[in-house]
């Protein structure tokens, strides 16, 4: 009776949220058709802002949405860009405040406010475009696409901008998603200069519809673009593979294995490997030889099956080289903030002095869990 019980809820529930999902989309369309397309084709709002040209053939396309108040932390980020070489296109999806043009200006190529709508590949796009109208002027050898959906820790992010400087690989990313769609994680992804002039490439930007809706973006732009290049045989080279996770996660004795699990584990994807953890116990104290067999079994189909960032962020950031804390984590009510906070402690000199505005950030934010307002529950079903 529970499980025919439970069985009626799911289905309910499925039909509510499509109900909504379908409503949405249909609000999207409109939005687009009847404003934000016809703004862009005007260029209304259009704005250019000239920084410092370095015209060494590396290009950053940098899609943002920034209003009124300075962060340091991007200023950071830009900062390991110039420092590498990097010419960055900074498109931020609407106006910017003059300060903010001034601010970030120094460390750019270009600063581009343009029309509101489509989100970071809405940017993408904009950036796109731009940077194929200037590839006469010098050879484009590399461009990386990115956004501030992320905070960077500097001296990480520094090494691995200069390790990617050095690979030739048409496509590189940093980690790779087959939850509901295959895709390269698009927040941080290299393409090369002969892929990105190719007519392969640019069909689609050119043929790529930039709503504003969250799922529209993931579906046809983030899974979109990893799709259409593997169709054409332009297959990506991960920095983070499913494999080096899980080797990371159980590298040592059970009791350190245990230890990562607990501490910088999504609490969700915890939860559901606590069954196994406590067999491989049971197991342990009865002589069994392969509990670490099993439990590697356990958190690989839980990296696997799972959005990778969601499920291992704090641990990569805690325990190797990765720099990328997304801004998300605790406001999803994918992490606990002491998680966040214990995650960082170790940092210093110029990764600490970042601490205040992202231990900060996800204060202000907080957290959907306890949220009911209708933002929170539209957020809650990933609709914004």
């Amino acid at each position: 009776m529970n499980r025919l019980l439970h069985l009626i809820y799911r289905i309910i529930r499925y039909g509510y949220f499509s109900i909504f999902r379908f409503a949405f989309a249909i609000y999207y369309l409109f939005v687009y058709f009847l404003s934000e397309r016809p703004k862009a084709r005007r260029r209304a709002g259009l704005r250019e802002t000239s920084g410092h040209a370095q015209q060494t053939g590396f290009w950053c396309i940098f899609a943002i949405s920034q209003r009124r108040q300075v962060s340091k932390n991007l200023l950071a980020a830009l900062d390991c860009f110039r420092e590498q070489g990097y010419d960055v296109i900074l498109i931020n999806n609407g106006g910017l405040a003059p300060e903010l043009v001034s601010a970030y200006s120094p460390y750019c190529h270009s600063v581009i406010e343009r029309p509101h709508g489509g989100r970071d590949f809405g940017g993408y796009q904009w950036g796109t475009e731009f940077l194929r109208g200037r590839r006469g002027d010098h050879p484009i050898v590399q461009v990386v696409y990115c956004n501030d959906s992320n905070f960077i820790r500097p001296s990480t992010f520094a090494q691995l901008l200069g390790r990617i400087k050095q690979m030739t690989d048409d496509y590189i990313g940093i980690t790779e998603v087959f939850q509901f769609h295959y895709h390269v994680q698009s927040w941080f992804f290299v393409i090369s200069g002969g892929v990105f002039i190719s007519p392969m490439f640019q069909q689609f930007w050119e043929k790529y519809v930039p709503l504003s809706s969250r799922r529209h973006s993931i579906n046809r732009g983030e899974a979109g673009i990893a799709k259409h290049l593997l169709q054409n045989n332009v297959y990506p080279r991960l920095l983070y593979t499913h494999n080096t996770i899980v080797d990371l996660v159980c590298d040592g004795a059970l009791p350190e294995v245990l230890e990562r699990i607990s501490s910088y584990f999504n609490p969700n994807e915890y939860d559901r490997l606590a069954p196994t953890m406590k067999n491989d116990m049971a197991l342990q104290l009865a002589g069994e030889s392969n509990v670490m067999a099993m439990l590697k079994r356990g958190v690989m189909e839980k990296v696997t099956l799972s959005n990778t960032v969601h499920v291992t962020n704090l641990l990569l950031l805690k325990c190797s080289g990765f720099p990328f804390l997304k801004k998300d984590l605790v406001y999803r009510a994918l992490y606990f903030f002491p998680q966040v906070e214990n995650s960082l402690s170790h940092w210093i000199g110029e990764d600490a002095e970042q601490l205040p505005e992202i231990l900060g950030h996800f204060r202000a934010r907080g957290s959907l869990r306890w949220q009911h307002s209708p933002a929170a529950i539209l957020a809650r079903m990933g609709l914004i």
